[in-house]
């Protein structure tokens, strides 16, 4: 497959590496080889989504600085509260990588007036990094207020974990963002129970908005009287 190819399928290529990423990170509990995982996934996502040079040194520097966090978790921290700073810088830096990367991706989209079904796919890549970003934004949230979420009893303990902390706020997220709702992970204090409903209401706004009018965009250029070629 050569480089142009792979351009034209490339938001084809990152959503594949999302969804097997989301599934092994499921069975993992964010051991070393989730961790690992993530750093290629952010890898992966750097080259896709940012062009110039300046939206590349941002995300970088960003990604660069989450990775850093993560991974110097492994080296025995001297206090509970510099562990505690750490992971929320983590969870900080990587909720504003991933809000930046979805905000680049939907400016690339709409910049070119050609509607292609990779650029539909990349709505949907934006969707769930927009996931991903609600759920850093939820583990700050409940790492600086203690106690903002509740959990049935048997996620209680990857609330206070850094490798099961992730997981579950992803799943918590993913059912917010698609309005599930299942109700065994509950926001009961400020600002998480608003964060959750700005949360849908972002969902909601995105499906609505967003990606029905790529697929609008797409439908009116391959049915129109002077169809653009879309290959």
């Amino acid at each position: 497959m050569d480089i142009a190819t792979l351009e034209k399928r490339k938001y084809l290529i990152l959503i594949v590496t999302l969804i097997v990423a989301l599934i092994v990170e499921s069975f993992s509990r964010r051991l070393v080889v989730s961790d690992a995982l993530l750093a290629l996934t952010v890898a992966a996502v750097l080259p896709v989504v940012f062009k110039g040079w300046r939206d590349r040194a941002i995300a970088f520097a960003t990604a660069a600085a989450a990775n850093v966090a993560n991974w110097t978790h492994y080296v025995i921290l001297p206090t509970d509260e510099y562990h505690l700073l750490q992971a929320a810088a983590f969870h900080g830096l990587l909720a504003f990588f991933l809000a930046f990367t979805v905000a680049v991706i939907l400016r690339n989209i709409f910049a070119d007036k050609l509607i292609t079904p990779d650029k539909v796919l990349g709505a949907a890549c934006g969707y769930l990094l927009g996931a991903g970003m609600w759920a850093n934004v939820y583990a700050v949230t409940d790492l600086l207020i203690p106690g903002s979420f509740i959990t049935n009893p048997q996620l209680v303990y990857a609330l206070s974990n850094w490798h099961t902390r992730p997981e579950l706020f992803e799943y918590f997220s993913l059912v917010t963002l698609t309005t599930m709702g299942y109700g065994d992970v509950t926001p009961v204090q400020p600002p998480a129970t608003v964060l959750a409903s700005l949360e849908a209401v972002f969902g909601q706004f995105y499906i609505a908005v967003v990606v029905a009018a790529l697929v609008g965009a797409r439908l009116a250029q391959a049915f129109g009287p002077n169809a653009p070629p879309t290959s």
